[in-house]
C-alpha cells in the first residue's frame, strides 16, 4: 500500500556495506512511503551507486549528493526535497521494522494532536546479529525504566532513550517550527525531540520495536569529550529556556523532584548555568552556532569537568558516550533514598527466585529504597551482576553464622527486613526492633505437619506478609492460621523490557527438531519436572484426546527435580503410547522461541503461587489453559484469554501435603482429565478464536502486571509497616 502522506529521508555517509539493507527495509514496508530521499554527505565509497541501483524505477525516489556538511545538514536538505505531511528518518546503517510506517500512520490518524512518535529499538551489530547485553543495552533498559516512572518528557531530559533520528516519525510542521535540525555534531537528535515536546504531543510507543539500531566500529565518533559536554549542556539549556516540559507556576512536587534527578549527577550544572544567559540573549540557531564555534569551544572546553562525568565516559566507545552521556546519573538516584531494607534469601546464585529478588532490588533503589541483599549461603553469579548494578550483597559465613549476622545488622542502619524463603534472621530482627515483611510465594500445601507448625511459630516474628495470589492467601489464612489482616496480596510482575529484548532477538524454534509437524496443535508447558505440576494429569487427558484426533501435542520444558520420578514418568508415557504426544526435551534456557512456535500454553498444576511462566505466556500472546490454582482466576476472566479447568480437590483449603503427593505421584484416572481434554480440544478446534484471545492476554500483562508497577506496591507496604 502506498502512503501519500509519508516520506522517508536517509542521510548517507560511507555506509555502502549497510545501505542496501536499509533501503530494503523501506521498500518492503507494509505501507510504502510516497517519497524516498537519500542525501549522500560526501561519501568516499560506492554507497551512492548502490542507492541509485536499488531505487531505479521506484516512484518518488530521489538520490542527492553534496559535499560533506554534517548529518544535520543532510537531514534538512532531504526533508526540504519532500512534500509530504509526515517524515520518517532512517540512518543509512539502520533498519526499519517492516510495519513501522503503517503503525505510525495509524497512530497519527488516531491522535490528531500527535507531533512526533518513536518506539523501542532492537540493537544489532555489524553482522546483523542481535546485541543482547553490554553498556548500550543496559543504558537503554535503565533509561526506559526511569522514563516510565517520571514520564517521557523528563525521561528524555535524563537520558536520550529515543537514541537516534532513525527512531523518529514526525509532522513536517514540527520540523518547520523547530527551524529544522540544529547544527550539532552529536546531539541534533536529542535537541529535536526535546524541542518537539513543546510543539505537540510526543509519544513513546513503548511496547513495539520500531527500528533495528546498528552499533559497529565505523559509527564510533572520535572527538573530544569536552565538546560533547558542551553540546549536551546547550541542548538542555535550550529545552529549559523553551519550557519544553510545560511547567507552570503551580508547584508539582513529584515532577520537580524527578526533574532534579534527571539533571543531577551529570557534571553539567555549572556549564548549564554558564550557558543559560547566552541562550536568553540570542535566537536558538544563533545560540547553537555560537557555542559550537571554534572560538567558543576553545573557552568552554577548558571549564572544569566534574569527576563523575570523567568516570562516566571513561572506557566507553565515543559513540556510546555521545549517546548515553546525558543519561547515566547513578549518583542522583541516592538523593531520594528514604528506606534501608535488608533482603534475606537462602541463596543467591542463578535461581529464578534469586533473579526476581535482584530485579526487585534494582527497582526498589529507583523508588527510594536502599537494598542490602543477605545470602545465607555463599553468593555466586548474581552477586557479580548485583555489584555492577550498585546493589550490595553480603554472603554470611558458614561458621559462626548467627554471630556474623548479628554483627552485620548491628553495624548498619536497617529500617526494615524482607524475607524470601528464608527465616534465619527472624530473631535478630526482633531483637533489634526491625520490622519484617515475609513473602508467601506459593500455596504452601507441600508443608508437612512439622513444616506447618514451624511456619505458625515463625508468624510471631513477621509484621506483614506479601502473598502472590488470592489462592496463596486463602491457604495461609486457612490451614496455616495466619491473620488475614497481616497479608497484602500482590501478584508477581514481569520485566517487560527484558522480554521485549528477547522477543526481538528470538527466531521461532523449528518444530521438526521436536518431531512436530506444521499442522500439529502444540501446547507449551513451561514448568519444572516436578510431578506437582500435573504431568500424569496431562497424560490422562491426552489418552482421551487420542480417541478423537492425533494432532494435539504437549511440549513440556523444564528442569528435573528428582530423576527417579521422571524416569518412571518417561517409562509410563512410552508404555501408554503417549511419548510422541507428550514430549519432554528437558530444560531450555530461553523459551521465547518455543512460545513463537507453539499455539497455546498449558499449565494444569495441582498448586501454584503465581506462575512467572504464566506471565511469560501472556506476554507472548498465547491463550492459556490453567488449573484452578495460583493466579489463574485473577488473569483469566470470563474465558477472555483462556480456560480454567477445575482442580482435583475443590477449595484450596482442602489441600495438604499428603493429598498433594497422592495426586501427583499415584497414577490414576483423574476426575478432571475429561474437562482438561475438552478444553484442549476446544483450543484446537477453534484456533483463530483462541489466537486472538491470546493477544488480549498480552494487552493484559502490559496493562496490569508490569514489574515496576508491582514493586511500587511493595514500597507502599514497606512504608505502611514503618508508620506503625
Amino acid at each position: 500500500m502506498l502512503d501519500s502522506n509519508v516520506a522517508v529521508v536517509i542521510p548517507l555517509y560511507n555506509h555502502a556495506r549497510y545501505i542496501g539493507a536499509a533501503l530494503d527495509s523501506v521498500l518492503n514496508q507494509t505501507r510504502r512511503p510516497a517519497q524516498i530521499v537519500v542525501v549522500d554527505d560526501g561519501s568516499s565509497d560506492d554507497g551512492v551507486e548502490i542507492c541509485r541501483a536499488k531505487l531505479d524505477g521506484v516512484e518518488g525516489a530521489l538520490v542527492l549528493v553534496q559535499q560533506n556538511a554534517g548529518a544535520h545538514n543532510a537531514l534538512n536538505r532531504a526533508i526540504e526535497a519532500t512534500t509530504t505531511e509526515f517524515v520518517a528518518v532512517l540512518n543509512s546503517d539502520d533498519i526499519f521494522e517492516l510495519d513501522k510506517l503503517e503503525r505510525c500512520a495509524a497512530m497519527f490518524a488516531e491522535q490528531p494532536d500527535l507531533g512526533l512518535v518513536f518506539g523501542r529499538l532492537a540493537i544489532i551489530d555489524e553482522n546483523d546479529a542481535a546485541v543482547a547485553k553490554g553498556p548500550t543495552v543496559d543504558w537503554l533498559t535503565r533509561s526506559i525504566a526511569f522514563a516510565r516512572r517520571a514520564g517521557t518528557d523528563i525521561g528524555l531530559v535524563s537520558e536520550n532513550f529515543a537514541t537516534t533520528t532513525s527512531n523518529m516519525v514526525f509532522r513536517r510542521a514540527i520540523w518547520q517550527a523547530n527551524g529544522g535540525f540544529m547544527p550539532l555534531r552529536y546531539c541534533h537528535d536529542l535537541e529535536f525531540v526535546l524541542s518537539a515536546l513543546g510543539r505537540g504531543k510526543v509519544l513513546f510507543d513503548q511496547d513495539r520495536i520500531h527500528t533495528k539500531y546498528r552499533v559497529h566500529p565505523n559509527n564510533t565518533i572520535k572527538q573530544r569529550l569536552d565538546n560533547i559536554r558542551v553540546e549536551i549542556a546547550g541542548v538542555l539549556v535550550n529545552a529549559l529556556f523553551e519550557n519544553a516540559l510545560g511547567f507552570t507556576a503551580e508547584f508539582e512536587r513529584t515532577r520537580v523532584i524527578d526533574l532534579f534527578r534527571a539533571l543531577s549527577g551529570k557534571g553539567l550544572s555549572d556549564l548549564i548555568c554558564t550557558l543559560l544567559p547566552l541562550r536568553s540573549g540570542s535566537a536558538k540557531l544563533a545560540f547553537f552556532e555560537t557555542i559550537t564555534s571554534a572560538s567558543a569551544l576553545g573557552t568552554l572546553q577548558h571549564l572544569t569537568a566534574p569527576e563523575s562525568a570523567t568516570r562516566l565516559l571513561k572506557g566507553q566507545t565515543w559513540a556510546e558516550s555521545a549517546k548515553s552521556f546525558a543519561g547515566v546519573n547513578r549518583p542522583a538516584a541516592d538523593c531520594g533514598l528514604e528506606i534501608n531494607a535488608l533482603i534475606e534469601v537462602s541463596a543467591f546464585d542463578k535461581g529464578g527466585l534469586e533473579k526476581v529478588v535482584l530485579d526487585s532490588a534494582i527497582l526498589l533503589r529507583e523508588l527510594g529504597v536502599r537494598p542490602l541483599i543477605v545470602s545465607c549461603r555463599p553468593a555466586g553469579h548474581l552477586a557479580e551482576v548485583a555489584k555492577a548494578a550498585d546493589v550490595e550483597v553480603v554472603s554470611l559465613p558458614q561458621t559462626n553464622t548467627l554471630e556474623a549476622y548479628r554483627a552485620l545488622v548491628s553495624g548498619r542502619r536497617i529500617d526494615i527486613a524482607m524475607s524470601h524463603f528464608s527465616r534465619l534472621g527472624y530473631p535478630i530482627f526482633r531483637q533489634r526492633g526491625i520490622p519484617n515483611v515475609t513473602f508467601i510465594h506459593n500455596v504452601y500445601a507441600m508443608l508437612d505437619t512439622a513444616g506447618v507448625a514451624a511456619f505458625q511459630a515463625d508468624d510471631a516474628y513477621v509484621d506483614r506478609y506479601i502473598s502472590v495470589s488470592r489462592k496463596a492467601t486463602e491457604f495461609a489464612v486457612g490451614p496455616l492460621g495466619i491473620d488475614a489482616a497481616k497479608i497484602d496480596t500482590i501478584p508477581n510482575g514481569l520485566i517487560i523490557e527484558e522480554h521485549l529484548r528477547r522477543e526481538a532477538e528470538a527466531v521461532p524454534a523449528d518444530r521438526s527438531q521436536f518431531g512436530l509437524s506444521d499442522d500439529d496443535y502444540v501446547f507449551l508447558n513451561v514448568a519444572s519436572y516436578n510431578l506437582h505440576k500435573g504431568h500424569y494429569l496431562m497424560a490422562d487427558a491426552m489418552s482421551l484426546i487420542l480417541h478423537l484426533r492425533s494432532d494435539i501435542k504437549v511440549l513440556c520444558v523444564g528442569n528435573v527435580i528428582y530423576p527417579p520420578h521422571i524416569e518412571e514418568l518417561t517409562r509410563f508415557l512410552g508404555e501408554a503410547g503417549l511419548s510422541r504426544h507428550i514430549l519432554m526435551p528437558g530444560y531450555i534456557d530461553d523459551v521465547t522461541p518455543l512460545h513463537q512456535m507453539a499455539d497455546a500454553f498449558l499449565l494444569p498444576s495441582f498448586l501454584e503461587g503465581w506462575s512467572i511462566a504464566m506471565n511469560e505466556a501472556m506476554f507472548n500472546g498465547k491463550p492459556m489453559i490453567l488449573s484452578d490454582t495460583g493466579g489463574s482466576r485473577e488473569v483469566i476472566e470470563d474465558n477472555d484469554i483462556g480456560l480454567i479447568v477445575a482442580n482435583e480437590y475443590g477449595e484450596v483449603t482442602n489441600l495438604n501435603s499428603a493429598l498433594l503427593d497422592e495426586l501427583a505421584y499415584s497414577r490414576r484416572k483423574y476426575a478432571t482429565a475429561p474437562r482438561l481434554a475438552r478444553a484442549m480440544l476446544e483450543f484446537a478446534d477453534n484456533r483463530e478464536h483462541w489466537s486472538k484471545a491470546g493477544q488480549r492476554g498480552r494487552e493484559k500483562i502490559l496493562e496490569k502486571y508490569r514489574f515496576e508497577r508491582i514493586i511500587g506496591q511493595y514500597v507502599s507496604v514497606l512504608k505502611d509497616v514503618l508508620k506503625r
